[in-house]
């Protein structure tokens, strides 16, 4: 009785593999069309991101960590004053370092290094420089990043990959039309990449350079690979 079921098994598990088989061939086989769409949508940045880097050496953490506090209140109160929105101010990054220097015994720890962030988001671009300014003054040791994005704008990939499968669409019916066949329904879509570039500039160049900076537009890009399935006339 138990080698029947067995048997009945295997055959079963035979039979599923090979209908399997035949359909993958199957599909394999059909005529179809292959395609890459692209699309892309211009955005203008509106705002801006920046991330100031405060740091403090000394042999107490604790110490380290009031340095640091009174530095980033005096940070935080004046991006408020600007009209910069508190959920807009990020300052619990921390990171803490053993700090070590070259003896005549070698190299030895001698304290640490405590770095505190404080990353703001602001849509007045028109207040930056004033907004750098104010912040150098007050006990801020560098400028780790400075990027213009763009908020609100979230859809705007999504046009462009609409617009990607839309070149996609039309990119293969030019290749049917050519070949005297018609494109049937869609075999395999896929994403095969996409960008959101945003203009960046080096923390130097606000302190190098006094040139008047716009954002300009960027372009947003999505690409699509796409088979479409070939109905021969």
């Amino acid at each position: 009785m138990i080698k029947k079921i067995l048997t009945h098994t295997v055959f079963a598990i035979t039979t599923l593999l090979f209908v399997g088989a035949l359909h993958a061939q199957t599909q394999e086989q059909t005529p179809q069309i292959h395609v890459q769409g692209s699309g892309a949508v211009s955005v203008t940045p509106n705002a801006y991101r920046v991330t100031f880097i405060i740091e403090a050496q000394g042999n107490t953490v604790s110490k380290l960590n009031g340095m640091a506090n009174s530095e980033i209140n005096n940070v935080v109160n004046f991006l408020l004053s600007m009209d910069i929105q508190e959920q807009n101010i990020q300052s619990m990054q921390v990171r803490l370092n053993p700090r070590y220097v070259n003896g005549p015994n070698g190299r030895i720890q001698d304290g640490f290094t405590l770095t505190r962030e404080i990353v703001v988001t602001d849509s007045n671009i028109d207040h930056y420089d004033q907004v750098l300014d104010g912040v150098l003054k007050r006990g801020v040791d560098r400028i780790q990043q400075f990027n213009f994005i763009s908020q609100g704008q979230n859809n705007a990939y999504d046009v462009a990959l609409v617009t990607a499968v839309k070149d996609a669409k039309a990119r293969a019916t030019l290749l049917a039309k050519e070949l005297g066949v018609e494109i049937g329904e869609v075999v395999a879509i896929s994403e095969s990449g996409g960008n959101m570039p945003v203009p960046v500039m080096r923390a130097d160049a606000f302190l190098s350079e006094k040139v008047t900076s716009l954002p300009g537009q960027e372009t947003v890009e999505a690409r699509v690979n796409v088979s479409f399935r070939i109905i021969q006339n």
